[in-house]
């Protein structure tokens, strides 16, 4: 696909294949380092703490876990949000754990292949928009975050993660341990998702129009179903690779907003 076709088949549905530079081999070694990463003690998991957009109600860094108990998003996952950032920040702890080191390292590739496939397609609506791609990229800082992510088992068929928009602007969904994402405008036309070899899922977010200033395209409205019975009794349900992409000192929108349909 070429950049000019970006904004035309985005016209048509709210989300496109990308070429990605990492193969499957490579983002599987960055999930199986994430999961040493995840066996670690909790006060190291928990150690990388910090925010990179403090206006925004995302923009959070490092170690997270929700339970269904008790968490208003009703899912039960564990995360972790990379950004390059923390290598400045967490330089001695970084030197001092050298398995978070390493997966720091592998987190960093992914980023830095997301960065440039996003930032080229918004390049290539600078045309049409000025200034979209420097609204997001234009900062030593981007709010640029790679997360990785582990969805614990819940029973097949139900939601692993509810029906909602990203909070962001744009988002990346760069890989998965299998089928059970679902993009649409609504809860009326999701489909599956099917991940491509070399490819990512560019996807338009809630904010999007803060970047883009249209009322021809539309948000992504998504959620991920549990498909696979075999893994039921297994340790966790599915993986995923996801970024996510916002405007330089944008607010996100309420809750209200990006899980509107979802009672």
């Amino acid at each position: 696909m070429s950049p000019k076709d970006y904004f035309s088949m985005l016209v048509q549905k709210p989300y496109i294949h990308v070429d990605f530079p990492l193969n499957r081999s490579e983002l599987e070694d960055a999930i199986a380092s994430f999961f040493q990463f995840l066996e670690q003690p909790s006060d190291t998991k928990e150690h990388i703490d910090f925010k990179v957009a403090p206006r925004h109600r995302r923009g959070d860094i490092g170690y997270r876990r929700r339970d269904p108990e008790g968490d208003i998003y009703n899912d039960a996952k564990e995360f972790f949000h990379f950004h390059p950032a923390i290598f400045q920040k967490y330089e001695d702890f970084l030197s001092n754990n050298p398995l978070v080191n390493q997966f720091m390292m592998k987190a960093q590739r992914v980023w830095e292949s997301a960065y440039g496939v996003v930032s080229n397609i918004l390049q290539s609506f600078d045309s049409p928009f000025p200034g979209t791609s420097s609204k997001v990229f234009a900062t030593d800082e981007p709010h640029v975050m790679l997360r990785f992510l582990r969805y614990d088992w819940q029973q097949s068929g139900e939601y692993l993660a509810k029906p909602h928009f990203d909070s962001g602007s744009f988002t990346l969904a760069i890989a998965e341990s299998g089928p059970g994402l679902r993009i649409g405008r609504s809860p009326l036309d999701l489909e599956i998702i099917e991940h491509r070899e070399n490819q990512a899922v560019f996807m338009l977010s809630s904010n999007f129009r803060k970047i883009i200033d249209t009322e021809i395209l539309s948000a992504g409205w998504h959620d991920v179903v549990q498909l696979d019975d075999s893994k039921i009794g297994k340790p966790f349900a599915r993986w995923a690779i996801v970024a996510f992409f916002e405007g330089i000192d944008v607010e996100a929108l309420p809750r209200t907003e990006t899980h509107k349909w979802h009672h």
